[in-house]
């Protein structure tokens, strides 16, 4: 066994990155230590008295595993430092325990969570620097045995099958962050959830000595049911005082606040820290006292309470500190410095600030904070529990993030998640261990992943699971894809551990197709009419979904409490209110009582066999990841004939809702944008901007009576390919005229993970005699159009040649009831909405094979639906109104490969 050694830590004490390399010892030898030889013990297991009973559950773990994977169980024996160390022997205990060996190896300067995994002096000596630390150890030791703990679900446990066990190793270290926390949004909500939950935080070394509170406490201190006595407590909201935010300035609020938050310490000791946070959501006070706190800000108000509370900890319990988070309207640092002992958590989302994120840490450092990091990791109305749409889906974009994190000298990583181990778990595991050690590589874990978890089914489920890492929407295509990899991994192996797994995940596919029916059948139109499946096939199809959650809730593999048993469960289901006479809260709690077992290996067999009935027909090719990345060219230049063959065609421009523009623009010449309004109902009221490249060159707003046109004018600085935002809206849909050039809409996806959201292409009501065009480049052998959500509810959808050949011709339907919850929470949050700057919506994705002959090509698109967003994958995503106004990559036309196009990165489209 191997030895790391060098890497990033932080102290404890500072809370600030620090080096540590172990320390050579004098005259070691790294001799081997036999545990177990040819089917017995050849050593115990030995600790000293006074840690015995806090470590038993240690020690049990560590005696359990060796017995799994041997067959041999190793004597426990209780040591008193006065009797001789038995030898050859696996010793646990603290660094106070054994000083000498502890020193020697460096401990020493390691804070509270140092660990060394030694082999010398005829022992494997597990140390720690604590009690928790000498856990760490154990778990360190069982993972280099190869034990693993992928999931929560102890069929995701790997044990090694060994015969003998000689050990050779010297592992000297402490972890990156000095609280690791990934935690369940409403929690596990089941005893098995629970004991399940806890075992993978021991085993993957979560948790921490330097124990973070930082969660909304206001009410905690000072209870909303006072309000009634002392309405003067609470905050004056457009004049009139209500819960649940505090009355700052109020002294006797002050004067309460500050001694609950010390009444708190006193009750528990041991905490190293106390939440100062306010509680959530927006009112907070605007009385004229709370206004004259520093400039006036929610910051200040803030940050004035935490100084407060700060002051009063830091004299009676010196060391201790007040924590709370950087987050929605407080994320900007107050005006004033901050008190010492003051912690802040800064919040990857509901950033209400105009900071950039490195500016933001600055910030708060420069005020005299310490900083750690509260991520997203999933939550449940962002990402649904469908893959690649939450971050820890994504899990390389989050091995990146949490080395960055850890770059910026962040001490703490809090990860509110959920408990959807289906599509996250890979991104859960190597976010656990990355926490610990951000150096890791994340390819060698998600390889360890695959290849540890599914032995000789490890290649189709890379597959899968890469699929899923690069955040592609989920459709039928995607699912349809899934399930042939699975079957491919069924196929591939006969071990019964990795077939449970593969169960596991047979499920969640299964899950996925229950759901995937149940929204398609489900869908209503503009004026909330069901329009896709008589009312008892609905109500069929959401009893499976429901009952079938129900029963895999123990498994991990969905976060099924909240969507059964929360709001959002008449949400994601609020169809079922459409269909007259129907009892939604009578059918939930028969659902929900039905059979609550886990399926067995059989039904999940039946399961598959109908997964694959109800998708067989689909046709799905995988999204490549093809881009562009040369100067856009008119087509009549770079491919002259493509263009010619389309010479009768005609050329009508469609209204778009959102979306940009590219066109070729000349130095000097006079720019006039046209603005003509859908019809009469609609109203020009835009902010639109031209850029060049990243630069803003002009931006301005236009306004007209409803159902009248509006124009700008503009001279454009260079010879350059501008981009036009024309501002356009919901219901301020309109057709945008930049006059007779070249230029078309942007048709790439704008919500690619891990770069900055662009602008959806989103047309109001396009008409099938309104084609749009775009470029097929040579040696394409398929590619995909999504269209992500519109149609009211169905697009049809038509592809064809310049010869006339119909490639496809199809009633798509789009969109999803996820769609309609992220557009309502859109429309009332604008900018500020969670849900629409975090979602990944799902789609309907149309796979398209090229025929022979016709790459090289200009195709039409046609659609007819209100309201579609579309996406072109693996072409350039650039439609025409014509296709001489067509302008494509020069790349695409004079740098072919044998599959046509570059692969890179989709976000640099």
């Amino acid at each position: 066994m191997g030895l790391r050694s060098g890497y990033v830590i932080p102290s404890i004490l500072g809370l600030l990155p620090v080096i540590y390399s172990p320390p050579v010892i004098s005259g070691e030898t790294f001799e081997p230590v036999t545990l177990v030889r040819n089917g017995s013990a050849a050593a115990c297991v030995v600790v000293t008295a006074e840690r015995e009973k806090h470590l038993k559950p240690v020690v049990d773990d560590l005696r359990d595993a060796i017995a799994a994977a041997t067959g041999v169980s190793l004597d426990c024996l209780s040591w008193m430092p006065d009797h001789p160390l038995p030898s050859p022997a696996v010793v646990l205990g603290t660094a106070t325990d054994f000083p000498e060996e502890a020193k020697a190896l460096g401990l020493d300067a390691l804070g509270p969570e140092g660990v060394a995994v030694w082999t010398g002096k005829g022992r494997l000596w597990l140390l720690g620097n604590s009690p928790g630390a000498v856990s760490h150890a154990v778990y360190i030791f069982l993972e280099e045995l190869g034990f693993r703990w992928y999931f929560p679900d102890p069929v995701w446990t790997v044990t090694p099958h060994l015969s003998d066990v000689t050990v050779q190793i010297r592992k000297v270290e402490q972890p990156a962050f000095a609280w690791r926390r990934i935690w369940y949004g409403w929690g596990p909500r089941t005893p098995q959830l629970q004991k399940d939950y806890d075992a993978w935080m021991r085993h993957n070394r979560q948790g921490g000595a330097f124990h973070v509170d930082c969660g909304h406490a206001w009410e905690r201190y000072i209870p909303s049911k006072m309000f009634d006595a002392h309405p003067e407590w609470f905050a004056l909201v457009k004049g009139k005082r209500q819960p649940p935010q505090l009355c700052v300035s109020n002294t006797e609020v002050q004067k309460r606040f500050t001694e609950a938050v010390l009444e708190y310490l006193r009750r528990h000791p041991e905490q190293p820290m106390v939440s100062v946070e306010p509680n959530d959501g927006g009112g907070y006070c605007e009385c004229p006292h709370c206004r004259a706190i520093g400039n006036g800000s929610v910051s200040d108000q803030v940050f004035f309470l935490a100084n407060l509370a700060a002051r009063a900890v830091q004299k009676e319990f010196p060391g201790k500190y007040v924590g709370l988070y950087a987050y929605a309207h407080h994320a900007d640092p107050p005006s004033f410095a901050l008190e010492p002992n003051v912690y802040v958590q800064i919040t990857t989302g509901f950033r209400y600030t105009k900071l950039s994120w490195e500016d933001q840490i600055r910030a708060f450092r420069q005020r005299g904070a310490q900083v750690g990091v509260y991520d997203y990791f999933s939550v449940y109305p962002w990402d649904w529990d469908l893959p690649g749409a939450a971050k820890a889906g994504r899990f390389f974009e989050l091995a990146q993030a949490i080395r960055e994190y850890h770059r910026l000298g962040l001490s703490t990583y809090d990860a509110e998640s959920s408990c959807n181990w289906g599509p996250n778990g890979p991104g859960y595991w190597m976010a656990a261990h990355l926490m610990w050690n951000p150096r890791l590589d994340a390819q060698s874990l998600f390889e360890d992943f695959c290849t540890k978890a599914f032995c000789e089914a490890a290649d189709p489920m890379r597959r899968l699971y890469t699929r899923w890492s690069r955040g592609e929407r989920f459709s039928p295509r995607s699912l349809k894809l899934a399930i042939e990899d699975l079957d491919a991994a069924y196929r591939a192996t006969s071990s019964p551990e990795v077939l449970a797994r593969l169960d596991r995940v047979a499920m969640y596919l299964h899950w996925l197709r229950l759901w995937l029916e149940y929204d398609q059948s489900s869908r209503h139109n503009q004026w909330n009419r069901l329009v896709v499946a008589p009312p008892e096939e609905i109500i069929e199809r959401a009893k499976e979904c429901v009952v079938f959650s129900h029963r895999i809730m123990d498994t991990g593999l969905i976060h099924t409490f909240p969507m059964l048993f929360s709001s959002w469960f008449e949400q994601r289901f609020r169809a079922l209110k459409l269909i007259d006479g129907f009892n939604l809260p009578e059918a939930h709690k028969a659902w929900t009582g039905e059979k609550g077992d886990i399926p067995t290996h059989e039904e999940v067999a039946q399961f598959r066999q109908e997964d694959f009935k109800r998708l067989a027909s689909l046709q799905a090719v995988e999204i490549e990841g093809r881009t562009w990345h040369g100067p856009l060219c008119p087509a009549m230049d770079l491919v002259p004939d493509a263009v010619a063959s389309w010479r009768q065609t005609k050329s009508a421009l469609p209204a778009i809702e959102s979306g940009e523009i590219l066109f070729l623009g000349r130095k000097g010449e006079e720019l006039t944008i046209s603005w003509e309004p859908f019809d009469k109902g609609h109203t020009v009221s835009c902010d639109w901007v031209l850029r060049k490249e990243e630069a803003t060159v002009a931006s301005g707003h236009v306004e007209a009576p409803k159902g009248t046109p509006a124009q700008a004018t503009v001279k454009l600085p260079d010879d350059a390919v501008y981009v036009l935002n024309p501002g356009t809206g919901f219901w301020h849909a309109a057709r945008v005229d930049i006059g007779d050039r070249p230029f078309v809409f942007r048709a790439a996806r704008a919500d690619t993970p891990g770069v900055p959201r662009g602008v959806p292409l989103r047309f109001w009501l396009p008409a099938m005699n309104q084609p749009l065009y775009f470029y097929i480049p040579k040696g394409t052998r398929h590619f995909v159009v999504g269209i992500v959500s519109g149609g009211d509810p169905w697009t049809q959808l038509r592809i064809q040649t310049a010869d006339g050949r119909v490639v496809v011709d199809d009633r798509v339907l789009a969109g999803s009831e996820i769609s309609v919850i992220v557009e309502e929470d859109q429309q009332i949050y604008g900018a500020d909405s969670a849900m629409a700057n975090h979602s990944i919506l799902p789609s309907s994705e149309q796979s398209v094979e090229v025929p022979k002959g016709a790459d090289g090509q200009i195709w039409s698109l046609q659609l007819s639906g209100l309201r579609c967003v579309v996406e072109l994958y693996d072409v350039p995503p650039y439609l025409a109104c014509h296709p001489r106004t067509l302008l494509i990559p020069k790349d695409a036309v004079s740098c072919l490969q044998s599959d046509g196009a570059r692969k890179v990165d989709q976000s640099a489209q």
